[in-house]
């Protein structure tokens, strides 16, 4: 299962923030609905990303009724 937007990976501790991804209190967080992926580094701490599926559409077209609770 993906991880879903906003949902706390690790601690920078264990990994390095990636593409698709923010920090915030020490963790790394996905920015995005989509994959994740762990690239190792010969030197360092292993670098998380969040990549997304080119062919899904996650958000909606231009005149697309949406419901939504802010």
């Amino acid at each position: 299962i993906p991880p879903p937007a906003g949902e706390r990976l690790c601690s920078m501790e264990e990994a390095t923030a990636g593409s698709g991804t923010y920090t915030r209190h020490g963790f790394i967080f996905s920015s995005l609905a989509g994959c994740l992926e762990k690239r190792s580094e010969d030197n360092g701490l292993p670098i998380v990303s969040v990549v997304r599926d080119t062919e899904s559409q996650l958000l909606p077209d231009v005149g697309a009724v949406v419901t939504c609770k802010v």
